[in-house]
């Protein structure tokens, strides 16, 4: 149940993100669908999953940028792995929802 709602509260947050005009952006929720859209794509390239890996990896990267400006390399590479460890259990419906998302908010580089 926590799950659902902290997933809901992800999707409202990506929702808003995109909805704002610039940088007014939550860089932990760039890292977020960073993660997201990797584990979208890394379920996609093994045939788990449908959709296009090149498409989610784009829009991963779009978010990399956009939290390069918050973030050293270190602490980057740090936040994402962990986010990464965090969800990776999240049920595939979820995860689909989630990424689909973040994709069709990612910010345009």
């Amino acid at each position: 149940m926590r799950i659902a709602f902290g997933l809901a509260g992800l999707a409202l947050s990506v929702l808003a993100i995109g909805a704002c005009g610039e940088p007014d952006y939550k860089e932990a929720d760039a890292v977020t669908c960073m993660a997201y859209l990797a584990l979208q794509s890394a379920a996609v390239s093994e045939g788990r999953s449908a959709g296009d890996a090149a498409t989610l990896d784009a829009a991963g990267a779009a978010w990399r940028t956009l939290a390069e400006q918050k973030y050293s390399a270190d602490e980057l590479a740090q936040f994402f792995a962990s986010s990464v460890a965090v969800f990776d259990d999240v049920a595939a419906p979820e995860l689909a929802q989630i990424s689909t998302a973040c994709l069709s908010h990612a910010p345009t580089v």
